[in-house]
């Protein structure tokens, strides 16, 4: 065994030796234990049969109570070894879990899901747009103090002071909860803690959670002021009824903002954060009993706690609680075409502008919380709205369907899109929008775009030029129209006028098919192609387009030309009111002024006479259109603007089907053409009287209509008025003298050309007809075509009866001069001599040299001749 100073001399280290002092120390206790038990065992067995002193006065034994105090020391020692290593592990573990955790993004507090809000033209709320979380962004300046009070009241008691943990109430919490058994008045977590589980959406159910939220919490309150995470809160959590967002919720529940809530109301809002669709309102008489009896709890706790005084509690518990939408909130999840029309713009534009996909920036519209400045006003809407609502007009036929039906107007200066309808009847969700969206056959609204509107550019064609309604033949392409049948010649105005389908075939052939088709892709027409599109029947509709484009197009001519392309919004703000996007105006010019003015000018005359005269609504202000059908009647339309405004309508079924008669309207007018008459007449109704700016250019002179040239006497003895003055653009007035009309002799009677008999019946006359390459067309003016046969009713001279002589009053010889008044009675009449010889006639005198000369003398010679014969 070693001694204290052999034991001292072994822990001294010695130079360059690391101390092992744990080693030694347990050796050296172990000599000590040794020696101590061999001592033990000699006086256990010296004393071996006899009792202590102590056992002789009744103490135990030192010995048990040695054990107990080393029992005691182990187990204290393990159990605190235990705890050591366990708090080693558990800071181990903590700090390999918040290693690995990330802590809150300061951005994502500010850039909820907020929703979008869509304004019209006149401020007024138009639609919302959200990704699901119907929010409103609201700042805690506009919040009231009484609801932040509530709120913190029945949510964190102690939020202002805590550091983001508040480990007294979770405790709290989790005992309450317990002895509850499952139910408690208010939960364990923090503000904090709850902004940051919405924020990073941890829900996993563990206590890695736990611990990964106590951790972003802490370090969230340290880099935050208290105001700031209180609002993001309020701004983040969902109150029921869709309504994200304490903004949201006091316009879904009580149809305010929150900063006009009052104190039983704030209190209310606050009741429903912890179960938010147990305590709905709106969910029956139960769920809104639940709502008022965790009202009170809040309102007790706010007294309790000293934020409100007796008397405002007292006022809040008996205050009526009132549940109203208000306008915002009350915008259904299936919202207008327009309000989905306008969302979709706007995602377009901003996917370009940022260069993302369009998903991506339909989701940003959805959710960043923008206002939106739409174009469409009011006014003109609910005028379509009421229209589209007309069971007269739309009803669900048994075997065709659901009559459908689109429209678009514009304002004609700016391009704004100020009336929208996608379709009529119920409307599900973000659905198809007929307006901007549908592909649809324009029939015969597209003439002015694709056939006459480039060939008046081009000078090729003006508004008095004469043209030819008569079958043709291009290639094997053979149009016809839609009457059944030809007019024959007529002006280019007649032909717009009654939509005659020929002479739009034959203008557009007249010009090149290229030119055409970018002529009508620069009015607006996207759908066009090269491919698809570059033939003649362009001319008659056969492309595919949209309503909106033809809007636009029928626009450009009511701009004089100029294109303006459609807008459904202004500008873009985001929520705090940063410009996100602004819509200019963009102008481009397509036309003359000339030709847009003669386009313009035919189209009256559609309105006053032609094919679309249920169109005129007012007579003070100009209004010119185009009414269009395509083949089988499968689909109407009719496009027309005046100075203020460009509308275009097309209605039929989504599966086309002909459209036919109908039980309110008949066959014509068209439901489209009904339509659009209401719906402007209603938006005109208060707008001062209008007419079409005429331009310099434009100049007026008189020519023959059928031939579009220089009237002739032939032309202006022609049976019907076709010599009139008709306007052209400045240097395009005809100088060739028409070749049309001629005037021609032909029997008054057969109308035929006259044989050398029919003058002597005195019916020859000369009248003017038109020629034609192909006299024998089935034309409706055939009859006026020159006569190319002889007349058959004057094949022979005419036969003339002799002059039979008058009595003479005063005969030379009277028989009874004496007695005049007593007739003396005639004799027996004697039988004349036959004479013997008649002799030869005299020669006639010669005639003079006009025709009726020539004509004396052949009635005397025959007279003559006549003469002799009686004598036979």
């Amino acid at each position: 065994m070693l001694s204290d100073n052999e034991m001292d001399n072994l822990i001294k280290p010695e130079k360059g030796k690391k101390v092992k002092l744990k080693r030694v120390k347990l050796d050296r206790d172990k000599a000590k234990e040794k020696e101590e038990k061999k001592k033990a065992k000699l006086e256990k067995k010296a004393n071996k049969g006899k009792k202590s002193k102590k056992e002789k006065n009744g103490e135990k034994p030192k010995k048990k109570k040695k054990l107990f105090w080393r029992i005691f020391k182990v187990f204290f020692f393990v159990g605190l070894a235990l705890f050591v290593i366990g708090c080693g592990v558990v800071l181990y573990v903590l700090n390999d879990i918040i290693s690995e955790t990330s802590t809150v993004d300061y951005s994502q507090l500010k850039n909820l899901k907020l929703t979008t809000t869509i304004l019209d033209s006149k401020g007024n709320q138009l639609g919302t747009v959200n990704s699901g979380e119907n929010r409103l962004m609201a700042d805690y300046e506009e919040l009231p103090k009484h609801l932040v009070d509530a709120v913190v009241a029945i949510e964190d008691e102690r939020f202002w002071t805590h550091f983001g943990v508040d480990i007294k109430r979770t405790g709290a919490a989790i005992v309450t909860f317990v002895l509850n058994r499952g139910s408690s008045s208010f939960g364990g977590s923090t503000i904090t803690q709850q902004l940051v589980k919405n924020i990073t959406e941890d829900n996993e159910g563990s206590w890695k959670r736990k611990i990964r939220e106590w951790y972003r919490s802490i370090m969230l309150e340290r880099n935050l002021e208290k105001e700031d995470i209180l609002e993001a809160y309020l701004n983040k959590i969902y109150f029921g009824e869709g309504a994200n967002g304490i903004e949201m919720a006091a316009q879904t529940f009580f149809a305010k903002t929150v900063a006009d809530l009052n104190l039983a109301e704030s209190a209310c809002l606050a009741a429903s954060i912890q179960l938010p669709e147990v305590t709905n309102p709106y969910n029956g008489e139960k769920n809104k009993e639940k709502l008022i009896d965790r009202q009170k709890v809040v309102l007790n706790k706010m007294l309790e706690i000293g934020k409100i005084t007796k008397e405002q509690y007292d006022e809040a518990i008996s205050y009526e609680l009132v549940f109203k939408k208000g306008k915002i909130a009350s915008t259904s999840a299936v919202q207008s075409y327009a309000r989905d029309a306008v969302w979709k713009a706007v995602a377009e534009d901003l996917a370009e502008a940022m260069n993302i996909t369009y998903q991506a920036a339909r989701d940003m519209v959805a959710s960043n919380g923008y206002t939106i400045y739409a174009t469409i006003d009011p006014t003109v809407q609910a005028s379509i709205d009421k229209q589209a609502a007309n069971t007269k007009y739309f009803y669900n036929d048994k075997k065709k369907g659901m009559m459908q039906c689109a429209m678009i107007v514009l304002d004609n200066k700016t391009g704004n899109v100020v009336g929208m309808l996608g379709g009529v009847g119920e409307k599900t969700g973000l659905d198809y929008n007929r307006a901007t969206e549908s592909k649809l056959q324009p029939g015969s609204t597209f003439k002015p775009i694709a056939a006459y509107g480039p060939a008046f550019e081009l000078g090729e064609s003006y508004p008095g030029m004469g043209i030819d309604d008569v079958p043709v033949n291009f290639g094997g392409y053979k149009p016809t129209n839609w009457y059944g049948y030809y007019y024959g010649y007529v002006s280019v105005r007649e032909a717009i006028n009654q939509s005659m389908n020929i002479p739009a075939v034959k203008t557009l052939k007249s010009i090149d098919l290229g030119y055409a088709l970018r002529f009508a892709q620069s009015m607006g027409i996207t759908t066009l192609t090269e491919k698809a599109n570059k033939n003649l029947s362009l001319a008659l509709g056969s492309a595919n387009v949209k309503v909106i484009d033809m809007a636009a197009a029928y626009a450009t001519m009511a701009n004089g030309g100029v294109y303006t392309e459609p807008k459904l919004y202004t500008k873009v703000l985001d929520y705090e009111g940063k410009e996100v996007l602004v819509n200019e105006v963009k102008f481009t010019k397509v036309m003359s002024e000339t030709t847009a003015y003669m386009l313009t000018d035919c189209l009256r005359t559609v309105v006053s006479s032609g094919t679309g005269t249920s169109a005129k609504f007012s007579t003070k202000i100009q209004i010119a259109g185009k009414t269009g059908n395509t083949t089988d009647d499968k689909d109407q339309w009719f496009a027309g603007y005046t100075p203020y405004y460009t509308a275009v309508v097309w209605n039929g079924y989504d599966k086309p089907t002909t459209i036919g008669s109908r039980k309110t309207l008949g066959t014509y007018p068209y439901t489209a053409t009904v339509v659009w008459t209401n719906v402007m007449k209603t938006i005109h109704k208060n707008l001062k009287a209008a007419s079409f700016s005429k331009p310099k250019g434009i100049v007026k002179a008189t020519v023959c209509t059928l031939s579009g040239l220089v009237a002739t006497d032939a032309c202006r003895a022609y049976e019907k008025n076709v010599v009139k003055s008709e306007i052209f653009a400045s240097g395009t007035v005809p100088t060739a003298e028409c070749e049309v009309h001629k005037l021609v002799k032909v029997c008054k009677t057969s109308k035929l050309l006259p044989t050398e008999f029919c003058e002597l019946y005195e019916e020859l006359v000369e009248i003017s007809t038109i020629t034609r390459d192909k006299p024998n067309t089935k034309t409706s003016d055939k009859k006026y075509i020159t006569p190319t046969k002889t007349c058959t009713l004057h094949t022979s001279a005419p036969v003339v009866e002799p002059e039979i002589p008058e009595v003479p009053e005063n005969p030379e010889n009277p028989i009874n001069p004496s007695d005049p008044t007593t007739p003396e009675t005639p004799g027996t009449p004697t039988t004349p001599e036959t004479p013997t010889n008649p002799g030869t006639p005299e020669t006639p005198t010669t005639p003079g040299t006009g025709e009726e000369g020539t004509t004396t003398q052949r009635l005397t010679y025959y007279g003559l001749i006549r003469s002799m014969m009686s004598w036979k």
